[in-house]
């Protein structure tokens, strides 16, 4: 137990040193200007677009709330979340992602909610998408803290307390992206994807051996667990859940203001489109092994109830894997938990210095931009590690509060992007009456779901609001020409990049 106990603190401390010393090297190069500590100079390549892209959605969701969903439900997590994430995010990030960036790239926008401002001529709209983002977006983060904490107290049996585990974690983020901004998020990120890539698959290969090979393994889950291996009778997959899970994962990433700044950030539309073909097959391939270990756990460590399965992968690891793979394990966590928080608590930060200080107080100089981003990357830290004290839920329920919350914005995030008539009225009340449906759903009784998940009655709702409102009220074009203007230019133009081209002439 001690070898194992300083082991896992020997590699932490290694794996910590690489990434605060990856921040500082980020800091040495990032310009004191919001463009290119928020942005990287919008000069993210294909790849680093890919590891930033997925780092940012790897998170303590996959360590712990998918295997700890799986050891309850089986393989059919797998289908319910990934059916969407294989077949329809690559279609959303590449039809709605390549024209927000185009957007972006030409009117200079850095967050989402200064686009959908702009587009309405409207502070009212950029500013309850700011507070949408940032209630949602905090739950998030806490999630990566929680699974630190959780992490540090299995893997060295309570010598590392969950508080401590979390605190650790939660400073070491600060300080990379406090000092490297996108530039530090992105390299840390693609170091951290190597890192739990390799952890999984050498679990998913150890753990099969001890059990008796992937032969054998199967076997035991139909002896012991066969209700893991189908879904009947399993009301977490009804096919309104099926839907509700399909729709909310399809659209979920394009919500998520940390990917909507990356998405600005992209160097290119290439990038973007490379990025929608890579990036569901590598989540793919990631979930289908995160489930795989979380069904095995049920088999190999029974008995577990409620959110205490979201640590099975870590008991997995302590009971049948080398000494070795702990400090492994453990690094791949924090891996998962880094990659989300940084882009996460760096998103937040842009936010609330564009569209907040720059609108309200005036905030001009670039210096000042930054310095304050920095304090705000602080204070979102300090309120979600007190949150993380709490362990208000599992980190499955957490996620899917937070998921549902940004994504049911999505009516007015898509629709701006085609429809002209869309008016501001419109765009404002749809995503208040969303805002105030979300929680009314999941803390609440009084509406009824028909068995979907509350994502599908809120986007209902919230779309023929938008319509209704939208053709109650009178539009104003002129924006909205110019955005719809451009698109067809970009689309009717047969050269690659063309304004981009002609923007670099002109400098």
């Amino acid at each position: 137990m001690e070898n194992r106990v300083l082991l896992v603190f020997i590699v932490s401390m290694i794996y910590m040193l690489l990434i605060v010393g990856i921040g500082w090297i980020s800091q040495k190069k990032t310009k004191n200007t919001g463009e290119d500590y928020f942005l990287a100079s919008r000069s993210i390549t294909s790849f680093y677009l890919f590891c930033a892209i997925i780092g940012a959605n790897l998170s303590a969701f996959v360590m712990m709330g998918m295997p700890g969903a799986a050891y309850h439900h089986g393989f059919g997590m797998y289908g319910l979340i990934m059916g969407a994430g294989s077949f329809m995010i690559g279609f959303t990030t590449y039809y709605f992602g390549v024209r927000i960036w185009i957007l972006g790239k030409k009117f200079g926008y850095s967050t989402p909610s200064e686009f959908y401002g702009e587009r309405f001529q409207s502070k009212a709209v950029s500013l309850i998408m700011f507070f949408i983002f940032t209630i949602y977006t905090m739950p998030y983060i806490v999630t990566g803290q929680i699974g630190a904490g959780a992490g540090f107290e299995t893997f060295t049996n309570g010598l590392v307390p969950y508080w401590l585990g979390s605190l650790i974690i939660t400073i070491v983020v600060g300080y990379y992206v406090w000092g490297g901004g996108m530039r530090g998020t992105v390299l840390t990120n693609t170091l951290q994807i190597f890192i739990f890539t390799v952890f999984f698959i050498l679990a998913v290969f150890m753990v099969a051996n001890e059990g008796g090979g992937f032969r054998g393994m199967t076997e035991r889950v139909i002896q012991e667990q066969p209700h893991l291996l189908h879904r009947d009778g399993n009301a977490a997959f009804s096919w309104q859940i099926w839907f509700s899970q399909w729709l909310l994962f399809a659209f979920v990433v394009l919500s998520f203001p940390h990917v909507f700044v990356r998405i600005l950030a992209s160097k290119s539309s290439n990038a973007l489109r490379q990025n929608s073909i890579a990036y569901p097959l590598g989540m793919a391939f990631i979930y289908i092994l995160a489930v795989t270990l979380g069904v095995w756990g049920a088999v190999l460590i029974p008995g577990l109830q409620g959110n205490a399965s979201d640590n099975i992968i870590f008991m997995l690891t302590f009971e049948y894997l080398p000494i070795w793979m702990s400090g492994l394990a453990l690094a791949g966590l924090f891996s998962m938990v880094m990659s989300t928080m940084d882009a996460q608590l760096l998103t937040m930060s842009n936010l609330f210095t564009n569209d907040i200080l720059k609108k309200y107080f005036s905030i001009k100089s670039e210096e000042k931009t930054v310095y304050y981003g920095r304090l705000f990357v602080i204070v979102l830290l300090a309120i979600s590690y007190v949150v993380s004290l709490i362990k208000p839920a599992s980190v499955f329920q957490i996620a899917n509060v937070s998921f549902t919350g940004t994504t049911a914005m999505i009516p007015v995030i898509v629709t701006t992007l085609y429809w002209r008539r869309l008016t501001k009225t419109g765009a404002i009340w749809s995503l208040i009456v969303g805002a105030i449906l979300v929680p009314v759903y999941f803390f609440t009784n009084w509406l009824p779901t028909f068995g979907f998940l509350p994502i599908v009655p809120v986007i209902v709702v919230s779309t023929i609001v938008m319509v209704v409102v939208s053709y109650l009220t009178k539009p104003e074009y002129d924006m909205a020409d110019k955005h719809l203007n451009e698109l067809k230019k970009y689309y009717h133009n047969k050269q690659e990049e063309p304004y981009v081209k002609v923007k670099r002439q002109a400098q």
